[in-house]
């Protein structure tokens, strides 16, 4: 392997061990209880703040030889010195850009929980109520966090509003006061509110046109500015949606401060500044990255729950489903969001939490009540009338419009992320943001309907007209002109949605797309109204009665948005349920499932991935979906990285001046552990965290020096009055010895599957014990992806074999590069063509 891919594997995916749970033998059991005793303590938490390495408290043995060097020496023995070492694997901290460990985090939680129940059955009720506080450390997590997103969406509602008014006018009687509150108890005209343009008492209406203009367009360049500041510069991980981030960390790799405080405190702001600086983004996404933020926060308080990588990802989980209650006041969304779209691993308890969570956070939106009038959003509507048969087709036509906007604004923007990471505007993230707030501005505040934020847009879209509405959309005299109007702002707003969207700023796209299908659901609903007024007595309108207005077209508007959403993100419960909580009528639920239905068939059957997806694959994530069925072909020896291509540890020999090399030399994630370099008999595995994180302390004792010897196998035996003993680094309780295996000509099929399903970070390939190579998730991935484009990569072990073992094969970086010739006698390693 070269070194620019060993770079690339560390940076990105690195590679490191798969732990199992390993319980101690009856010797070993015996050993402890009669020679030794049992240390019941568990062991101290170490923290290494230069380094950043920790280990994690296990239970263990105390051998006779610690007992012994603990004896003469009168002291408490050094961590890392645990001769015949017989208890549960280690693990450092894990590394920023690497994989958790499923297996071992679910180990690590079974292990606390039995020695929990134990000592809740020595103390009796006290250990009893300690297990009631160990129980409720996630629910108090998960309250706070609805509490807060309750408390935060009240406070980006109100705060944004008011940005945006303030772009217009001011209030005369309180400045911090928007156009709403100011104008509540005013019936037609409010004398209150007071535009900029009323300042200059000028009697040139162009001259307070165009004073209202500048104002506009100014203020839109200042809240965008501010907005791509913050996050450039305090909190690049702010910028965007975040949900393909968040379903990356779910299925196991490790972004630390995507989820930090920093992050949660200047996504807050930027979203606020975002949004009221007009650009074509929404705050809903956002509020999910939000809430899984707070979760992340608000688990440090509990040291238990911090370590365990599993557990924080359930309740991550669950603070999801917060962020889709407060933003759409859908708290079942919510959760139907968490299981559908965010969550890898979702056990049944999560589900439960995730209810729990989100309804928290909507009892405490509810109040707040940031728009006083009841509702949890602004754009919740209610309709006194009914659908009729015949518009089933006028629903799916819907549908199949709004999959092939919403497949067109997918490309479109996934085109403009990808263009943007090869050309030089990625240096110019600021100015990018600047100029294009400035030509968003520029075009929408022409049209009235673009000029409105998207919450007011698409609440006025979905409001159902009365027999006294005349003005507006529900004008009969200018029906023609409200259509045209209508399809160019869902042109317009897709095409902006698409550039806004890869932009360095605090972004959502869900209400964006909501307001182009609503945009053009209402259109289509005013064309099938104009139609049945024109020819009430077609055979297609039978069904309509007399004098009673038979099409609604905010309903229309309702399935054009549920469509287009379903389009975009590929969801389909979640968006129909989110609108079923929107309107509260359980009677449009079917015309919005078929819509949905045929929205998304058309979608997928344009393009495969959804707006997460596509994001996930530009950025280059290890995500392997769940809901994807892969159909791979090959064998696993097609796709591993070969020993000869490897950096091996021999489990004994090797001095720590020796280990130190290797970790300097080498920029692999992770090193098998071998016999002998010359049968490459397997022996364990160990991860470059573990291994860097032991030699930093050995280093750092004075116990140890650079010829120290260095022991990995846990078979390896000296006596206790050994002197070696002493002064031997033993990493055994930080080596996977039994690491899982697969065969060389394994499926590449049931590969994939047991890293999807066991969530592991690698596998090794071996034959009758000697390690032919080793398999990450990043290698999985890249498969996935090159024969989705119909390159099925290297020829298989066994072809090459039968050619002799002369053959060159040559590295993985000239196989990704094949204008670049392969180093001369690199040859396959002996110990494969000897097995095979």
């Amino acid at each position: 392997m070269s070194a620019g891919d060993n770079n690339s594997r560390s940076a990105s995916a690195p590679v490191s061990g798969a732990p199992r749970d390993r319980q101690h033998s009856s010797d070993d059991r015996q050993s402890g209880s009669e020679e030794s005793g049992y240390d019941s303590d568990d062991v101290p938490y170490f923290e290494d703040f230069d380094s950043g390495h920790s280990i994690v408290p296990m239970r263990r043995i105390r051998s006779s030889q610690e007992m012994l060097i603990q004896q003469s020496n009168g002291s408490d023995m050094d961590a890392i010195t645990g001769w015949l070492y017989n208890g549960p694997l280690q693990r450092a901290k894990y590394q920023d850009f690497s994989t958790i460990d499923w297996i071992y985090d679910n180990t690590k939680a079974r292990h606390y929980k039995s020695d929990l129940r134990a000592r809740a059955r020595r103390k009796g009720r006290l250990g009893k109520l300690e297990m009631l506080a160990d129980t409720s450390k996630p629910w108090l997590i998960l309250l706070a966090v609805g509490f807060a997103m309750g408390l935060i969406a009240t406070c980006i509602s109100v705060s944004s509003q008011w940005l945006i008014d303030i772009k217009h006018g001011h209030c005369r009687t309180g400045f911090y006061l928007n156009r709403r509150f100011c104008c509540w108890n005013a019936d037609d005209v409010c004398l209150d509110w007071v535009m900029w343009s009323d300042h200059l008492h000028t009697r040139w209406r162009w001259v307070e046109w165009l004073l209202q203009y500048m104002v506009f367009m100014l203020d839109a360049i200042l809240f965008a500015a501010m907005s791509t500041y913050l996050v450039t510069e305090y909190a690049p991980y702010a910028a965007g949606q975040g949900i393909a981030e968040i379903k990356t960390i779910m299925s196991g790799f490790m972004m630390r401060k995507f989820l930090g405080l920093r992050t949660l405190c200047i996504k807050c702001v930027g979203i606020v500044l975002s949004v009221a600086s007009g650009l074509s983004l929404g705050k809903e996404g956002a509020m999910v990255h939000i809430a899984c933020c707070c979760s992340n926060v608000f688990a440090r308080a509990f040291k238990r729950v911090k370590r365990n990588e599993v557990e924080r990802r359930e309740l991550l989980s669950a603070a999801s489903a917060a962020g889709i209650s407060v933003a759409f006041g859908s708290p079942i969304a919510g959760v139907l969001f968490s299981l559908e779209q965010v969550s890898y691993y979702f056990p049944a308890k999560t589900m439960w939490r995730s209810l729990f969570c989100a309804a928290v956070a909507a009892v405490t939106l509810k109040f707040f009540n940031p728009f006083r009038n009841g509702k949890l959003v602004p754009f919740q509507v209610t309709y006194d009338r009914t659908w009729d048969l015949f518009e089933l087709w006028f629903f799916v036509l819907i549908g199949v419009i709004s999959g092939l906007a919403g497949t067109l604004q997918n490309r479109l923007t996934m085109y403009l992320m990808e263009y943007r990471q090869r050309s030089m505007l990625k240096n110019f993230a600021r100015g990018e943001v600047v100029v294009v707030a400035l030509v968003t501005a520029a075009i929408s505040y022409l049209s009235v309907y673009l000029r409105a934020d998207t919450v007011t847009l698409v609440s006025n879209l979905f409001t159902e007209c009365h027999s006294q509405d005349t003005d507006g959309l529900c004008s009969r005299g200018d029906r023609a002109g409200n259509i045209v109007s209508l399809v160019l702002t869902s042109i317009i707003r897709v095409a902006l949605t698409s550039v806004a969207s890869g932009l360095a700023v605090p972004a959502g796209m869900f209400l964006p797309s909501m307001a182009a299908g609503a945009s053009i659901g209402r259109a289509f609903g005013m064309v099938v109204q104009t139609l049945y007024e024109a020819h009430p007595t077609w055979r297609l309108f039978s069904a309509c009665k007399p004098d009673v207005p038979c099409i609604t077209p905010g309903v229309y508007a309702l399935v054009g948005a549920a469509s287009m959403l379903a389009a975009t993100t590929r969801m389909t419960v979640t968006v129909v349920v989110i609108m079923f909580e929107l309107t509260g009528a359980l009677i449009y639920v079917l015309p919005i499932m078929i819509a949905v239905t045929v929205s998304k068939s058309v979608a997928e059957a344009l393009e495969k991935d959804g707006y997460f997806e596509g994001i996930i694959h530009l950025n280059g994530y290890p995500y392997l979906s769940m809901d994807q069925e892969y159909v791979l072909q090959g064998t696993s020896d097609e796709i591993m990285i070969r020993a000869s291509e490897m950096t091996v540890i021999n489990m004994s020999g090797d001095t720590l001046e020796r280990v130190v090399d290797i970790l300097s030399n080498s920029s692999y994630s992770g090193f098998p552990v071998v016999k002998s370099v010359t049968t490459m008999a397997l022996a364990g595995y160990i991860s470059r965290s573990d291994l860097s994180m032991v030699v930093e302390r050995a280093l750092a004792s004075s116990m140890y020096s650079d010829s120290s010897p260095c022991c990995f196998a846990r078979d390896a035996h000296l006596e206790p009055a050994d002197d070696m003993a002493r002064h031997t680094v033993d990493f055994r309780p930080w080596v996977d010895p039994t690491p899982i295996t697969i065969s060389y000509n394994t499926d590449v099929n049931v590969v994939a599957e047991t890293f999807r399903q066991l969530g592991v970070r690698y596998v090794l390939v071996a034959h009758h014990g000697t390690l032919l190579g080793i398999i990450t998730k990043k290698d999985v991935v890249r498969t996935v992806r090159m024969q989705s484009r119909n390159n099925f990569g290297r020829p298989t072990l066994s072809s090459l074999l039968s050619c002799g073992t002369d053959r060159a094969w040559p590295t993985w970086r000239s196989w990704r590069s094949p204008s670049q010739p392969p180093p001369q006698g690199l040859a396959i390693f002996s110990s494969e063509s000897q097995v095979l």
